[in-house]
């Protein structure tokens, strides 16, 4: 049931009277829908416990989320790119 609610989705974004291309979604979830909050704690609870194994702090607030990592080197800093990729 999931793949139908996120399959085939588009998005098209106006500005005034313009119109931009349309284009097909790859993530999220559309923003209005009624399964939308249910998906988003889906998302947040596992992006939490991936994070805090890379010792990265995640602070939630409503729907916002902020990150918080020391980086000290070349090192760490490749650390965070292996982490992004993952």
């Amino acid at each position: 049931m999931a793949q139908e609610l996120l399959a085939n989705c588009t998005h098209q974004t106006k500005i005034g009277p313009s119109l931009s291309d349309v284009i097909d979604l790859i993530s999220g979830v559309v923003q209005g829908s009624a399964v939308r909050p249910l998906m988003f704690l889906i998302y947040i609870n596992e992006l939490i416990a991936v994070l805090e194994k890379f010792n990265i702090k995640v602070k939630l607030f409503a729907d916002d989320v902020k990150l918080y990592v020391q980086i000290n080197d070349d090192i760490d800093v490749m650390g965070i790119f292996h982490i992004i990729l993952a």
